[in-house]
């Protein structure tokens, strides 16, 4: 009597493993890369939402300053006691609205190196500074600002904020018209 040998297979080939490794990958990278898009999404709208604020916060400085210098002597609107008018597309002007004593200083050129402009996170009191000395640490934004049109009743006035997000430069720019205030 023959006997029939029959040989049955208890484990996987090596085909098949690497295909059922090849499909679970597949089904793994493919939310793996959604989630990590949505996640550099959310971070760079975070970055934009605190450049808005960096930039809107500079702007009511800005009008703030004019304000006062128009109660002290309405003629000189734009520069006494605090000179606006020196801050111009060629000569742009770093502000600190955390320091009252000196808030605005020029930075002489269109570019803001990081040691002019760079705003310092200063954790403790939740604010951005330029005080370097403050208990904070550097941030990765950037701070300017200028007039870029002045006539006798009306000036144009320009925040930009800038940032880097690895290799991609950002920026926030807030244009307002300021008027002088008439009494």
């Amino acid at each position: 009597m023959n006997k029939i040998i029959s040989h049955y297979n208890k484990g996987f080939t090596m085909v098949e493993t690497l295909v059922a490794v090849a499909i679970l990958m597949i089904s793994i990278a493919g939310p793996l890369t959604i989630a990590n898009k949505g996640l550099t999404a959310a971070i760079y709208a975070k970055d934009q939402v605190i450049a808005s604020f960096l930039a809107q916060d500079a702007m009511e400085y800005v009008k703030n300053m004019r304000d006062n210098n128009a109660n002290t002597d309405i003629s000189n609107w734009l520069t006494a006691p605090k000179d606006l008018f020196s801050c111009t597309n060629t000569s742009k002007c770093t502000i600190d609205t955390t320091n009252i004593s000196n808030p605005i200083a020029s930075i002489g050129s269109s570019a803001c190196t990081e040691r002019l402009c760079v705003l310092y996170d200063d954790f403790q009191n939740k604010k951005y500074t330029m005080n370097s000395a403050s208990p904070g640490v550097k941030s990765k934004f950037n701070r300017s600002f200028y007039i870029s049109s002045v006539s006798s009743d009306e000036a144009t006035v320009i925040v930009e904020v800038t940032w880097i997000n690895g290799s991609v430069n950002n920026k926030v720019t807030l244009q307002s018209e300021i008027f002088k205030i008439l009494r």
